[in-house]
């Protein structure tokens, strides 16, 4: 319990950190700043810690790399930068985050049923749904705050995708640091390793929120 706590404490120091970075530079700053801290951590990613997963001269560095991680980020910086697909950037950095922050916390506190025991062992179901719970109230409350409209069923079910496409991504860095032989992408976040680890859910959905960005403003009120 003692580590429990340690651990909690600098994921949320860490996550406020990081909360409080993403607020001045989306809120306070011109779009092309955003795009920069995203190229920028892209680049950490790619230099520092993709390099842990795949030797740089094997041929699946090299061809994984730009559909992952190279590609969502893309994606994310093209919503980026063009107004009207911004909010929906906004939606993926709440929910994401708030679901991984719930599962951490429940999944610790009751988790018993195992999501994937061989590839991640701290993944649990019951953490997956109290993660989902959580990001269902904040999305609910960032609709309300903004004034948009959206029917209880459509708010739980987009909720619902973007959790399980998070747990997807999760899953998948987890299998590629199982095969790595490594714990962590990195150390440059204290309680939640490297950045790819922080993004790896934040990745998967992106490509979702990018395929259907039209339809998603459209069915959100955003145009």
């Amino acid at each position: 319990m003692k580590q429990y706590l340690k651990n909690l404490l600098l994921r949320i120091i860490t996550g406020s950190v990081l909360g409080l970075g993403f607020y001045f530079f989306y809120f306070k700053l011109p779009p092309i700043y955003f795009s920069a801290v995203l190229a920028l951590i892209l680049c950490q990613i790619i230099i520092v810690e993709w390099r842990k997963l795949f030797d740089f001269r094997t041929a699946s560095f090299w061809l994984i790399m730009p559909i992952y991680p190279v590609l969502p980020f893309l994606f994310m910086i093209i919503m980026n930068q063009q107004v009207i697909y911004r909010e929906l950037l906004f939606f993926l950095f709440v929910i994401v985050p708030t679901h991984d922050t719930g599962s951490y916390i429940i999944g610790s506190l009751m988790g018993r049923k195992k999501i994937a025991s061989t590839i991640s062992a701290g993944k649990t179901w019951e953490g997956f749904w109290g993660g989902y719970l959580l990001a269902c109230c904040s999305f609910a409350f960032l609709l309300y705050g903004k004034s948009l409209h959206s029917s209880a069923w459509l708010m739980l079910l987009f909720t619902l995708i973007v959790c399980f496409l998070s747990l997807c991504g999760d899953l998948f860095e987890s299998w590629l640091k199982r095969q790595a032989h490594v714990k962590d992408s990195g150390h440059i976040l204290p309680g939640h390793g490297g950045f790819l680890d922080r993004f790896d859910g934040i990745m998967f959905a992106a490509v979702f929120f990018f395929i259907f960005k039209n339809q998603l403003i459209r069915l959100f009120g955003l145009q």
